[in-house]
This record gives C-alpha cells, structure tokens and sequence, in this order.
C-alpha cells in the first residue's frame, strides 16, 4: 500500500475539487460546464444569506461570472443538470439522476399519505390527478392546487413549523418516485413541477409502484411500520456513483464517498472494491488512515487558491473529511439558536492556498447596499488583506456597494 502524507492528500483533494487552476479572467459557459463536471452535484438551499447556495460554489473556484450564464445552464430545454435528492436536494446530471433507481423505488418509505386509513385512496387518487394535471404544463404547487381538487384534510404543523398542503406532499412523492421533475425555481425559490420528459429526454420516468414486486401493496398498509432502504426491490448503481464521487473527491475514506451522494457506506465499500479491483482506486495510508484514492487524481506541489466556500458546497460536505485533511472543525449553525452560536448565522470557511486558515460570518445586506462580514475568527496566523480581498471581489460580483467588516 502506498503511503501519502496528510498535506499532499489535502493538495489531491483540492486539485480534485476544482482548486488547482487558477481563476479564469472571463469566465463563461465553458468554465460553469467544467466546474459542474468536475464536482458532480450542486447541492440547492432556501437559504439566502449571501447567493442561493448552488452560485456560489462555481463563485469560489472561477471567481465573478454571470449567474445568468448558470440559470441558462440549468434551466435550459436540455440541462446540464437537474433537480433531485442525490446528496440533499440538488442539481446534478440527468444521466446521474438514472443511477438512483433505488432512491426512486424506495419513495413510499417517506409515508407521503398513502398508508392513511382514511385518507390513503384519496390520496393516490391525487398523485394521479397531479400528473394529469402536469400533462398540460408545469406548475409550482400553489398553481396546480388551482387544477386539481381533493376533500383530504390539511396536515397538522410539522417540528420545523412547516405546514405542506396535501398538494405539495403529493408532488413531493411523485419528485421522489421520478414520477415528475423540477423545470425551475420561482422567484420566491418555489419548485416548478413538470413531467420528466419536459425537463429532459434522458430522465428515466419509473413505474408508480407501493411496493417491492413480491410485495405490491406494502407501502400502502398502515400497519408497515418503518420501511429498511431497499425495501423497493430496487438498487441505485453504487459501482457507477462512487466513481463518480471518488473523480469528484480525489480522496477519501469510504465514509466520504459515500457523502457524496448520501449512500450506504457497505454498499460503498463492497463498490470500492470493485473499482480496487479494476485499478480505478488504489488504496492508499495517509499517516495511519486507510484512504482510496482516485487512480486519475493529481497530486500538484503547490495549491494557491483564495476562495470563500459555502456552508453547503462539495469541499465541506463531509465534516469528518475536513477534520482529517484541513483540522478544521466547522458545523453549520444556521439552525442554532442564535444565543448558543459558536461562529455565527452564515459562516463561509476561507481557504487560502492549501489551508483552511479561517472562516467568516456572511451577509449581503441589500437594504444597505453593503456585503457584512459580521464575524472573522482566524485558525492560526491572520491573513487580512488576503481575506479583504477576496471580499471586494464578491461584493462587486453580488453588486453591492460597499464591504463592511465588523
């Protein structure tokens, strides 16, 4: 087994997620293309304290280019990517999303409505009445409430203090079965529903099933209890996923690969030995840990990134991950109440060359005309004007006036 020191595979790990090249002076299409290849998946949040969470990863690597060049991309008649559950929600490409067979088999595990005593038929009755409804063009869920109608009591308020309509709960169990897609989002960031084949040609559109094929109604007992994953009869492509993370990571224990795109780790490991196998990965100890490493991934003698990362890009999924290579210890604090906060609300990791040398407490305030860092710790040594810099770029990239540091 080869030996790797913990710097070089943090350099691997970098080069692979898109940090060895340098800036491109005009980034354009080409560039959001390459970016969304090499990472595999954006992942897509409501949160909006800085960009909507999917700009700013392809912001970090090629620095200011056109977000309407990435709507474009996405939401164009052939996309480059599109919506699904493959890490949380987020976009990746439609022939990745047809890996997820198992995911789509399985959506009935969520127990949407359809194991309701009472309301169980009526609810099925729905999903149908939706996709119907969906044949005469794509809709958010308020806007197909005004096509379809049900007598199916609302629910009550969930822990989170959401209350989804019936509608939205059957569109989202139809997402999940592959059953409809995502065309876009709203202004107000809400889905735009469609049938697969108006979003794109290659996504697969599945049998509407309540069960595993020897068992065809056991998603609709209501003495089922809670369903294992698999129970749909069905299995995503785990040999085709981890390659596609293990391009995307460079490096990485099974543990993190299987982050990627949220699978098993034993399915993982049983496909990592496979692709051992195949000399796709090689094994690899990184003083002490037993890693896989991609066979095409670069180690380079030098990173000199400067980037801002965000809480929710591909560099940062895997907490353990950024513990081991980069001794960074970083949570997401945006559900912490606000008295119990470490680094505050929105904080973004700076990376600076091959380290990540501090993080930073985010907000474009738009009223204000202002990009606010509200909070910088440093990890070690400071590197200020480095950080300054990087936040002038993004405040001219975002179009805000003036950059406040506090």
């Amino acid at each position: 087994m080869r030996s790797l020191s913990r710097e070089a595979a943090r350099r691997c790990a970098l080069a692979a997620s898109g940090f060895s090249a340098p800036r491109p002076p005009r980034p354009d299409r080409r560039h959001l293309r390459r970016v969304f290849d090499t990472l595999g998946l954006v992942q897509i949040d409501s949160v909006a304290r800085v960009a909507r969470s999917h700009y700013l990863p392809f912001y970090s690597r090629l620095g200011p280019y056109r977000t309407a060049d990435l709507d474009s991309l996405l939401h164009a008649p052939d996309p480059m990517g599109v919506e699904y559950w493959m890490h949380e929600a987020a976009y990746a490409p439609p022939s990745t999303v047809a890996l997820a067979a198992g995911r789509r088999a399985d959506w009935y595990r969520r127990d949407y409505g359809q194991r309701d005593p009472v309301t169980g038929s009526a609810f099925r009755a729905l999903l149908l009445d939706l996709e119907a409804a969906l044949a005469h063009g794509p809709g958010t869920a308020r806007e197909l409430a005004g096509r379809v109608s049900h007598d199916i009591p609302e629910r009550e308020r969930d822990h989170w203090g959401w209350n989804p309509s019936r509608v939205k709960s059957g569109l989202e169990a139809l997402l999940r079965a592959g059953r409809v897609s995502v065309a876009a989002r709203s202004r107000s960031f809400e889905r735009i529903y469609a049938l697969p084949g108006d979003v794109h040609p290659d996504l697969p559109v599945p049998e509407l099933r309540f069960g595993p094929p020897a068992d065809p109604t056991l998603g609709l007992r209501p003495d089922a209890g809670r369903l294992p994953r698999g129970i749909g009869g069905e299995r995503d492509d785990a040999v085709a996923l981890v390659r596609i993370a293990a391009a995307a990571r460079g490096i990485g224990t099974p543990a993190c690969l299987a982050d990627h795109f949220r699978q098993p780790v034993a399915e993982v490991r049983a496909a990592a030995a496979e692709l051992v196998a195949a000399g796709e990965l090689v094994e690899v100890d990184v003083e002490g840990v037993r890693a896989l490493r991609w066979h095409a991934a670069r180690v380079p003698r030098r990173i000199e990134a400067r980037a801002l990362l965000a809480p929710f890009d591909p560099l940062v999924f895997t907490r353990e991950r950024l513990r081991w290579l980069f001794d960074f210890d970083y949570r997401i604090e945006i559900y912490t109440p606000a008295h119990a906060r470490v680094h505050g609300y929105y904080v973004m990791p700076f990376l600076l060359g091959d380290r990540l040398v501090g993080r930073v407490d985010l907000a474009a305030d738009r009223k204000a005309d202002a990009l606010i860092a509200h909070r910088v710790h440093w990890e070690d040594a400071q590197h200020p004007e480095a950080l300054v810099a990087e936040l002038e770029d993004m405040r001219r990239w975002l179009g805000l006036g003036t950059l406040v540091v506090r």
